[in-house]
């Protein structure tokens, strides 16, 4: 209502009262019942005039009932040209009326923020649904399938991806499996073996040397039995860190990018939304995320990240790098000082160096190995292979071999400032032409702004007034000249067809697996059962502060002090009189 007031100029001017617009949402919102899909659709048709590097898919059933939908922006298409090398998926619940589970593809871009890939609406979460989601994403992508997928533990994502993305590694959330420690364990279990464990996981640099140390630590805790960690083992390939298997994995290790992108989006959203409004919503918070990209980029372009030393190639780095991954650059860089490159071993093809620091009697030794014949250098670290950024101890050995600038094989593109400058093209439409993301709201923004600032200048005076009515009337009938002639087939313009009768019924209430009470996990249940009291201070005990004995105790000592002390007085005045 305030916007109206002031757009009118003043309350009395806007026509209608606070009622006025509850009555109409309410009449608006019984006059789309029913028609929620048909609108879903009229709204996805419009958004493809307006762009067609806009594309969606619409599954339904016999009946006619909307089952499935997957839809994908311009941006989403080119922002996976561009980073679509790495892939996190995950379900969320509640969005919608229906239930419908929402499924939002995506990634992590230059400056490690979180970008959308493509996102959809499923009925269900079974395997077949799956495969369909993902096979009807890479058709609409420009770009081959990512070589890393991560989501969690489900068999049928699992079972899915393994038909429609032979080729891609996929790999389970690290923190979801690590976490499941304190359910699987015994407490004792638990505290006494968890930092093997991990260290295991997080430190083994061959799959030899994971699989010698998980058999170690599971023989030395005598946990040989369980069948958790025995599953686990065997499927070692699909969560062992990336560095292992030496695959890019943008430096992530879990879904937790698509857990808080989850919360995010739910600021806009609710189960109470349509779908039409939910993706109206789900288009304001993804507008906002973009935003931030784009302020990154313009803040890459016009600043300069401050440098610590005076070494050529920091310089070179930071006109390279985004801020973000310089400053992760500028980091290893700067440690590289506190280590020593020492050569161990030489053949014919091949040369060993240990690197290791100056000072810290623990620390442990890297190898840095150096091809001969291709002057290629790898680190067991395998920093480089996993972040794309080369590590301190590759850094070290160009620092001791006098290396000023960083060889071409070791800056990924895709960290680059550069990374979205190559042109994308669109496979789906006709003539193979650009996809482009400048929608026809910009286009009517631009004007819009145009046109505002024209205005504002003629009112000023009369003869002003009246030159831009006149212009804006000539250009009005222009404008309609140019649409009769579109009609007749003998010009070209933007023109939206949409047909209300679709035949498509509203989707029917789904029932997902992450719906209902919540199962809570071993450390939730252990501290609920393990309560404080504010009184005595103790955890773990049956009473609180109403009824803390210590507190019972200690004021009925006072209480007895009290009385002593009332009779000392009646002692006293007995004595006076």
């Amino acid at each position: 209502m305030t916007l109206f007031e002031l757009e009118s100029g003043g309350l009395q001017n806007v026509g209608c009262s606070q009622q006025d617009l509850y009555n109409y949402k309410r009449n608006m919102k019984k006059t789309v019942d029913g028609h929620d899909a048909n609108m879903l659709y009229e709204y996805f048709e419009t958004e493809k005039v307006k762009n067609d590097g806009f594309t969606y898919t619409i599954e339904k059933d016999d009946e006619g009932r909307m089952t499935n939908c997957f839809w994908a922006d311009a941006t989403a298409r080119k922002s996976y040209q561009y980073f679509g090398d790495v892939v996190v998926f995950d379900t969320t619940y509640n969005t919608n009326r229906y239930s419908m589970i929402f499924a939002p593809i995506l990634g992590v871009n230059h400056h490690r923020q979180t970008t959308l890939f493509g996102c959809a609406f499923l009925c269900d979460e079974t395997a077949e649904t799956f495969e369909w989601l993902f096979k009807e994403w890479l058709k609409a992508m420009p770009a081959g399938p990512p070589k890393m997928i991560i989501t969690d533990q489900d068999p049928a994502m699992t079972k899915a991806i393994g038909i429609a993305l032979p080729n891609t590694h996929h790999r389970y959330c690290m923190w979801h499996i690590t976490n499941k420690f304190s359910e699987k364990l015994s407490a004792l279990s638990y505290k006494e073996y968890y930092e093997e464990f991990k260290n295991c996981i997080w430190n083994s640099e061959t799959p030899e040397q994971f699989e010698a140390g998980w058999v170690e630590v599971i023989n030395k805790a005598n946990l040989s039995g369980n069948d958790w960690l025995q599953n686990l083992y065997e499927i070692r390939e699909r969560w062992v860190p990336a560095y292992v298997r030496h695959i890019f994995s943008a430096h992530m290790t879990s879904s937790q990018r698509a857990e808080i992108t989850h919360s995010f989006f739910k600021r806009y959203a609710s189960k109470e939304n349509s779908l039409l409004d939910f993706v109206t919503r789900f288009g304001r918070g993804l507008a906002r995320i973009r935003h931030n990209e784009l302020d990154r980029d313009h803040k890459d372009v016009n600043e300069r990240p401050n440098l610590k030393s005076m070494y050529p190639m920091e310089s070179t780095m930071s006109e390279l790098y985004t801020f973000k991954i310089f400053y992760m650059f500028q980091d290893e860089l700067f440690q590289n000082t506190s280590y020593k490159v020492m050569a161990t071993n030489e053949d014919e093809h091949r040369v060993v160096y240990a690197v290791h620091r100056i000072k810290g009697s623990g620390s442990r030794v890297r190898e840095v190995v150096v091809d001969k014949s291709s002057n290629h250098v790898r680190c067991s670290c395998k920093m480089f292979e996993c972040a794309g950024i080369p590590c301190r101890h590759i850094l070290a050995y160009f620092s001791r071999m006098q290396i000023e600038d960083l060889p071409n094989e070791y800056i990924l593109w895709r960290w680059t400032k550069s990374a979205k400058a190559m042109r994308v093209r669109d496979d789906l439409s006709s003539g193979m032409k650009q996809i482009c993301d400048t929608p026809l709201l910009e286009w009517r923004n631009r004007l819009f702004q145009l046109a505002s600032t024209l205005i504002d200048e003629a009112v000023v005076t009369e003869d002003g007034t009246q030159f831009v009515e006149e212009l804006l009337s000539s250009g009005q009938k222009k404008l309609c000249d140019m649409k009769k002639v579109s009609e007749d087939g003998e010009g070209s313009a933007i023109q939206v067809s949409i047909i209300r009768d679709h035949g498509l019924k509203e989707p029917l209430q789904v029932r997902a697996k992450g719906c209902g009470k919540r199962l809570k996990g071993g450390k939730e249940k252990a501290a609920k059962k393990a309560k404080r009291c504010h009184g005595c201070g103790l955890t773990g005990q049956s009473h609180d502060k109403k009824n803390c004995p210590k507190l019972l105790s200690t004021s009925s000592q006072n209480a007895e002090l009290n009385d002593e002390d009332d009779d000392d007085e009646d002692d006293d005045n007995d004595d006076d009189a």
